[in-house]
């Protein structure tokens, strides 16, 4: 098949120019008929006219000469039969079929033929016969109408008589001698004048189709020998090379000094090349292969170590943050962590790399500064050491800008120190900049003079950490989104009670949306931590893995919450999760919290199900008649709920839920 296929491609150039060829002769040969026809017709009309003409004033001479008494008289006489035979002399010499004179009385319907001559000798006989006739309507109304109007210039009408279709060139004589005009009619057979028109067409069209015919093929035999033959044997060789590139294709041996022959001579030359460039770009792949499976590896590695969003919830703090690299992988990170003393570290970081390289040295410094903070370090001890261990393992001169901070939930103080990072947002306090004492970028001395700051959260308060990637980025005229259009968009907060996912993802799609149709440049990180109530009971209940403990998970709403309408709408969205976990999570564990933070009705659960996180999965947009053919419960915890959040940690599935009551 493949064959049948390449043989009909090689074909279809030759085949195209022969159609285009033919299409073109044709039209031509169209136009051309049609014209030459039009101008054959017309001048055989024109000669009819003019013999008409002449002998419209021959006859006319000779009636004025002679009088018309004889033709009103007897036919016998011998003065009528010398005008008779004088006008079928000139009927004849001027090339028509039948002459009558006649006038007409249209009051008795009647024609009186005075003359009626022929050109053929039958009819010349049957027409001396005949005298006066009666006219059909037609041709009554035609000869009363040239009578009544007078009409005395030469015209040209379509008769049907019982002779057969006729053109009749009909004129008028003015008899002196008679007040009744006598009309001179010449006739021309229909079939005669086509005859004569398409033997004189033919004449004429014949030649020049035959002129062009031997053209036409003389031109098709130069086309396929010095066209579609070299263009065959050139596809022929082409189709030979992609089989098999490596090997170099036999010489074309086209001489041509034309475009075929430049094609040739191309052809050849980036065989030549392509040859040279196949073995290069065969281990360049195999490169690129390496590498980009060596970066999806690095991708997943870092994923691991910085997820591209996380969440963290604890008895007196809430924490959401998120990354975006530019590249595959990216140098800015976070880490936001419990210690054993109920202390929450969180630090953000930007590595002066890019890539592979910057991801390398993130984590580096990113498991350094989180063992030094695990061992009860504070934030200055942390990257002061941190700092050291860097610049004596640092060959390739990388420097990190980091801040790192520990919240003590229960006082609210903050303690944190700034290794040349970009200045923090103050969540609630006029969302005004954190200006820390500045100690240089980690790797670059030795000493970096980094110190600690404290102070003091109140609950409701937090703060926002960020790298230069989120003021940076450039929107399409190439304006970046600053400081202030941050400070701004935390300010503009809709909702005191926003939560820390709630800023983090407002944030985000502020960015995105200035930035929308511009490809970023730079990695982006942000990290929003807000001091919270401290929570009363905070201890996860168990209850069985039943559809039954919804019973005490009611009471315990209504007992933190109160039995309100507001309540009992949040209970439907917990009904949901419950029922989700009973049924599809497999679990034999099952534990929930329940308990209220100001305005907010909290509600966490705990079971040792498989992985599964409710918050990754999209849900399209039901009516409510169709919610229960799937995605039911999904979408009315997302509706219900103001923020939803899931974290997989110590082999389970917490799954926290948040409602305005």
């Amino acid at each position: 098949m493949k064959k049948t296929i390449n043989k009909s491609l090689k074909k279809s150039l030759n085949r195209r120019i022969t159609v285009y060829f033919l299409i073109i002769l044709i039209l031509t040969v169209a136009v051309s008929a049609v014209w030459n026809y039009y101008s054959t017709r017309e001048s055989i009309l024109d000669m009819e006219k003019s013999q008409a003409e002449g002998c419209t004033q021959t006859v006319s001479n000779m009636l004025q000469h002679y009088g018309t008494a004889a033709l009103h008289g007897a036919h016998d006489t011998e003065e009528y039969r010398y005008i008779r035979n004088a006008i079928r002399n000139f009927c004849m010499g001027f090339g028509q079929d039948a002459l009558h004179l006649y006038t007409v009385d249209t009051a008795a319907k009647r024609r009186n033929v005075l003359l009626a001559v022929a050109s053929d000798k039958e009819l010349d006989s049957i027409l001396e016969q005949e005298g006066t006739e009666v006219l059909d309507g037609s041709l009554l109304e035609k000869a009363e109408d040239a009578v009544l109007t007078e009409r005395e210039t030469l015209h040209r009408e379509e008769w049907r008589t019982q002779y057969g279709r006729i053109y009749a060139w009909t004129s008028m004589f003015r008899d002196p001698d008679s007040a009744e005009p006598i009309l001179i009619c010449m006739e021309y057979n229909i079939e005669t004048e086509r005859g004569h028109i398409l033997r004189d067409f033919l004449e004429d069209i014949l030649l020049p189709v035959a002129a062009l015919s031997v053209a036409f093929l003389v031109l098709m035999l130069l086309f396929k020998k010095r066209i579609a033959e070299p263009i065959r044997l050139i596809s022929d060789r082409m189709e030979s090379f992609a089989r098999d590139s490596r090997r170099k294709p036999e010489p074309l041996n086209i001489n041509s000094e034309d475009e075929i022959g430049e094609i040739a001579c191309s052809f050849e030359k980036m065989t030549e090349d392509i040859s040279t460039y196949v073995s290069n770009i065969e281990k360049l792949t195999q490169e690129r292969v390496e590498t980009d499976v060596q970066l999806d590896i690095a991708r997943r590695i870092q994923n691991g170590l910085v997820p591209e969003k996380t969440g963290m919830d604890g008895d007196g703090f809430s924490i959401s943050a998120m990354t975006r690299p530019a590249k595959g992988v990216g140098g800015d990170f976070y880490d936001c962590f419990e210690r054993e003393d109920g202390s929450v570290c969180i630090v953000m970081g930007d590595v002066s790399g890019k890539g592979i390289t910057g991801a390398i040295f993130m984590a580096m410094i990113k498991t350094v500064i989180r063992e030094k903070l695990k061992a009860g370090f504070s934030p200055a001890e942390t990257l002061n050491q941190a700092n050291r261990e860097l610049t004596a393992q640092n060959p390739e001169g990388l420097f990190c800008t980091v801040f790192a901070a520990i919240l003590n939930p229960g006082t609210g103080e903050l303690r944190y120190a700034n290794a040349g990072h970009t200045y923090p947002v103050l969540l609630r306090f006029n969302e005004a900049l954190l200006k820390p004492k500045n100690g240089i970028a980690l790797g670059l001395f030795d000493d970096a003079e980094i110190v600690d700051e404290t102070m003091t959260l109140a609950p409701g308060q937090g703060i926002f950490l960020y790298t230069d990637g989120v003021t940076d980025a450039l929107n399409p005229e190439r304006i970046p989104f600053g400081i202030q259009k941050l400070t701004d968009t935390l300010r503009e907060q809709p909702d005191a009670r926003e939560t820390a996912e709630e800023t983090i993802l407002r944030v985000s799609s502020a960015v995105g949306a200035y930035c929308e149709g511009v490809e970023p440049f730079d990695d982006m990180a942000a990290m929003v931590l807000i001091r919270t109530d401290k929570r009363s009971g905070g201890r996860m209940r168990p209850i069985p893995v039943a559809l039954d403990s919804f019973e005490e998970i009611k009471e315990a709403a209504f007992a933190a919450a109160g039995n309100t309408p507001e309540t009992r709408k949040a209970l439907l969205a917990c009904d949901e999760a419950l029922t989700n976990t009973v049924r599809y999570s497999g679990a034999t564990e099952l534990a929930f919290r329940c308990e209220k933070e100001g305005d907010t009705l909290c509600v966490t659960f705990s079971d040792n199900g498989i992985p599964f996180d409710p918050t990754a999965v999209p849900v399209e947009d039901k009516e409510f008649e169709t919610l229960d053919s799937g995605g039911m419960g999904l979408n009315l915890i997302r509706q219900t709920a103001s923020s939803v959040r899931y974290e997989r940690k110590d082999g389970r599935n917490i799954f926290t839920m948040r409602f305005r009551i």
